[in-house]
């Protein structure tokens, strides 16, 4: 029983190990492109390259915009070239970001993967068992800064009380670090130590509080000096390593083409135009003179780098200088253009206060001829009323001795009388006839202007109704020898049949008037899918273009005469219009002059 629980519990841990192990290898796993070795990017002519960073400004970081920039991602950029020229290879780039330095260092120390790795990293001798490192591309000079607070201390002494009593910020596994244990164990031991995950991480942590100091490189001082950070520079303690290289993992091959890249030609050039972009003209010249590699050095080495370093410090003021006095001719001409934006405002706007005045007193001048206008409008209609009271009262009047003066000639007619008394009497009966039509089209007129018309609708068969109508003009159509030509389909629809009647007897008789002996006139009548449609078309002068606006008005005389001198009031299409509007319905003319003229009306079912 014993020995079955033990060996549960043997199986147990293993399984426990291979869990751990597993857990391990998968976030490694997870998530990373796959990188080509140079091999085979050679070999296919193409391939992926990740490169993996941590950020340290000025050598990578993230610009403005959030894009990648710097003088090692610029480098990487360049690489790619060099590789398309040199090789005839097309090389992409994959950049992988990596929490902190360390996670950096660790990354090139385990990836199976052939990667390589740029932050400003020093080529060390130590680090050359756990990856690859290029040839040195610049000198990798250290210095101390501090809060701006401490200001630069001028003795060993103010140095030391600054140490002594203040936090020191640096990187782990950075050559900061080691500068600093260094410090610690010969010179300080109660130095108190805090860790940030990057250098620009340690900087922004410096250059925020009033009580640390640190390593950083010159380039990453000069680099934040340039943007106004809040650091101090100390003259002591500079340290020198021997270059700043790019790292590859140790089963890389990219090592190889990457010191080719280094020792190429066009390298010093592209590097010396990256330094002046990013940190100076004076920076390369400047660093090279106060390293320990150039062999000219002089002996004091210390004082050296300290004139060095201020003369990039003064290279630095004098650009900031610059910058400044661009930025104020820059706010200069923003006023300047503000001052005459303002100017240009207030033109405007007096401008359009004179407008807005213009507007309101023209406004105030139209509302004065519109109240005029109105009340003009109103004495118009009283006495378009009092006039239409007056004719209806003086037509009314004549109508009963109109028809008894008829009544008379008739009389007189049927007495014995002589040829010309007969004649005379004709010629009477004429103008009287002409009289009592007059004023039964005005009294129709008066009638539909009034608000007591109304439509009586009823089923009308418009077949039967227009026979009669034709019929009852027969007389005065065969006088003149003109053929009346129907055709007429059966059609019963929802009208009011006095007015329909009045509308075909208006549009016969003025079809028979206005056309010449022996001609003809075309009644029409068609049942259309959502309409009902009336035609009259006469063989007459047709009406001129000048004449069809007024066609439809009141009292109008038209450029066309009735052909056999028939009297013509003028409105007898005034009162079709009003009768085919008050059955909503429509009425127009179709006319070319000279060659008759086609009067529709149309009512929808």
């Amino acid at each position: 029983m014993i020995s079955t629980v033990q060996l549960k519990i043997s199986m147990l841990k293993a399984s426990l190990f291979l869990y751990v192990i597993l857990f391990m290898l998968l976030p490694q796993a997870h998530g990373q492109s796959k990188s080509n070795t140079w091999s085979e990017v050679k070999e296919n002519g193409d391939g992926t390259l990740v490169i993996a960073y941590s950020e340290n400004s000025p050598f990578i970081y993230n610009d403005a915009q959030g894009k990648l920039a710097g003088i090692e991602f610029e480098i990487m950029e360049e690489f790619v070239q060099f590789i398309d020229e040199k090789y005839g290879v097309k090389l992409n780039l994959e950049y992988e970001h990596l929490y902190n330095f360390e996670n950096l260092l660790d990354t090139l120390k385990h990836s199976q993967r052939p990667i390589l790795g740029i932050a400003s990293i020093s080529s060390l001798e130590e680090r050359k068992k756990d990856f690859k490192i290029s040839d040195p591309y610049m000198p990798d000079i250290e210095i101390i800064i501090s809060s701006w607070a401490f200001g630069s201390v001028s003795s060993l002494a103010e140095f030391a009380n600054m140490v002594k009593n203040n936090r020191a910020i640096t990187v782990t596994n950075s050559t900061f670090e080691r500068n600093i244990l260094e410090l610690q164990n010969d010179y300080f031991p109660e130095i108190e130590i805090e860790y940030a995950r990057h250098v620009d991480f340690l900087i922004e942590k410096i250059s925020n509080t009033d009580n640390a100091w640190g390593y950083v490189s010159l380039p990453n001082y000069l680099s934040h000096y340039k943007k106004g950070k809040g650091i101090s520079r100390q003259r002591f303690f500079m340290v020198e390593n021997p270059g700043l290289s790019i790292a590859t993992t140790l089963t890389s091959d990219w090592d190889i083409v990457l010191d080719a890249f280094i020792m190429d030609s066009r390298f010093k050039p592209l590097l010396d135009l990256l330094i002046e972009k990013h940190l100076g003209k004076a920076f390369g010249e400047v660093v090279a003179s106060i390293s320990n590699i150039n062999a000219d050095l002089q002996p004091d080495i210390a004082a050296n780098r300290e004139v060095g370093v201020l003369i990039l410090e003064k290279e630095l003021q004098d650009l900031k200088l610059r910058q400044s006095e661009l930025e104020i001719e820059r706010k200069n001409i923003f006023i300047y253009l503000a001052i005459i934006a303002i100017v240009f405002v207030l033109i405007a706007l007096f401008f359009l206060y004179r407008l807005v005045r213009l507007k309101i007193n023209t406004n105030k001048s139209l509302s004065e001829k519109n109240e005029q206008i109105q009340t003009q409008i109103l004495e118009l209609n009283a006495l378009n009323i009092e006039k239409n009271e007056m004719i209806g009262i003086v037509a009314h009047d004549l109508k009963n001795p109109l028809t008894s003066a008829l009544s008379v000639s008739e009389l007189l007619r049927s007495e014995e009388i002589t040829v010309n008394q007969r004649e005379y009497l004709s010629y009477i009966k004429k103008s009287l006839n002409k009289m009592n039509s007059l004023v039964a089209k005005i009294l129709e007129i008066k009638v539909l202007e009034s608000s007591s018309f109304k439509t009586n609708y009823s089923n009308v068969d418009l077949k039967q109704v227009t026979e009669q109508v034709i019929s009852a003009l027969k007389i005065q159509s065969d006088s003149k020898k003109i053929r009346i030509v129907a055709d007429l389909d059966e059609v019963v629809a929802s009208l009011d049949r006095s007015l329909i009647v009045q509308i075909i007897d208006n549009l016969l008789s003025n079809a028979i008037k206005f056309s010449n002996h022996n001609t003809k006139v075309h009644v029409t009548l068609k049942d259309e899918n959502q309409t009902i449609r009336f035609e009259i078309d006469d063989e007459g002068p047709g009406i001129m273009e000048e004449d069809k606006p007024k066609l439809f008005q009141k009292f109008q005389k038209l450029n066309a005469r009735p052909t056999d001198g028939e009297s013509s009031t003028g409105l007898g299409l005034s009162i079709v219009k009003k009768y085919v509007e008050a059955m909503k319905g429509k009425v127009w003319c179709e006319s070319e002059f000279g060659k008759g003229a086609k009067f529709i009306v149309e009512f929808k079912k």
